[in-house]
């Protein structure tokens, strides 16, 4: 009947949804980890799993709280997860991105070697 048919669309929506998530995901770890195979692969992985594992999941507001999670690691992904490269000299170079600065303008590195 109608309820049937309703839950039928309702959970058309949530793969939608879940799928629309795990593709901001991938986009997300593909400017985090660029140039880091190793790590976009493993953070795939993980993210895939995670998202399998409750693929059965049928009540939408356990459905909704595990795709707002989704988005807060994403926003943690873009807005915390900085690559660095080990120079010559022992140091790393940061690769800064504009989510890095929150908000706040990002000043230029200290060279501590320097002071």
């Amino acid at each position: 009947g109608i309820n049937a048919e309703y839950m039928g669309m309702s959970h058309k929506l949530a793969n939608k949804n879940t799928l629309a998530l795990y593709r901001r995901l991938l986009q997300t770890m593909m400017k985090s980890f660029e140039g880091d195979f190793t790590m976009f692969h493993r953070c795939r992985i993980e993210a895939r799993k995670e998202i399998l594992k409750n693929k059965e999941e049928t009540d939408e507001l356990k459905i909704q709280q595990l795709i707002f999670r989704g988005e807060e690691i994403r926003d943690f992904l873009e807005t915390n997860i900085m690559q660095g490269n080990l120079q010559e000299n022992g140091h790393y170079k940061l690769k800064v991105r504009s989510a890095h600065s929150m908000g706040a303008s990002v000043k230029p590195p200290v060279d501590f070697d320097k002071l």
